[in-house]
């Protein structure tokens, strides 16, 4: 599983051409409902989208206020909406 700081999507992408990469945002910030990604760490690689997204879903069962992303690297830019949550979220 690769382990290394990025400080930016440019970086990532260049690093890991035409993979899915598991991601957690370091230095991020809300505007317009976006979420805009200032640094990121990638956490691990894949090419295979359904082991990534099982990845995913693995390390936010550990920790679910790290903010963690799945993201193809063919994407130019991140292109991340803010959701809202509306009623009740039971833990």
């Amino acid at each position: 599983m690769p382990k290394s700081l990025a400080h930016s999507w440019e970086e990532v992408r260049d690093t890991y051409p035409n993979q899915f990469v598991v991601f957690e945002a370091l230095s991020s910030h809300s505007l317009e409902n976006k979420r805009i990604i200032d640094s990121l760490e990638v956490i691990s690689t894949n090419i295979d989208g359904k082991q990534a997204m099982k990845e995913y879903l693995k390390l936010h069962r550990i920790d679910k206020k790290k903010e963690l992303y799945v993201v193809h690297t063919d994407k130019q830019n991140l292109d991340i909406t803010e959701k809202k949550w509306l009623g009740i979220r039971l833990a």
